[in-house]
């Protein structure tokens, strides 16, 4: 129950960075929920290599569920750094005409 959950917190917090960010930079929400992915799939690949306990399969799964909603945390604040704090651009009509 507990990876579901961690999986899901991550896809939230994905959620909402992309409705937090500008239009235009909207799609960038979307490369912090591929690498929590790709963690937490390499995660529990390593955790489940030559396991044959159930108890151990389910250890590592919430394991990588962590892992992988750690990394979708940590780039999605990576990423609010350095969208979500830039101002918009003028309006085309309040820019200085050019010489």
């Amino acid at each position: 129950m507990w990876g579901f959950i961690l999986i899901g917190v991550g896809a939230v917090a994905a959620g909402v960075l992309g409705l937090v960010l500008p239009a235009r930079e909207r799609l960038a929400a979307a490369f912090p929920l591929v690498l929590g992915a790709g963690v937490g799939v390499v995660a529990l690949a390593i955790g489940t290599y030559n396991s044959s306990s159930q108890t151990d399969a389910e250890r590592a799964f919430v394991i990588a569920s962590a892992l992988g909603c750690a990394a979708v945390l940590l780039s999605s604040a990576f990423v609010w750094r350095r969208l979500g704090n830039k101002e918009p651009p003028p309006p085309p009509d309040a820019r200085p005409p050019t010489p």
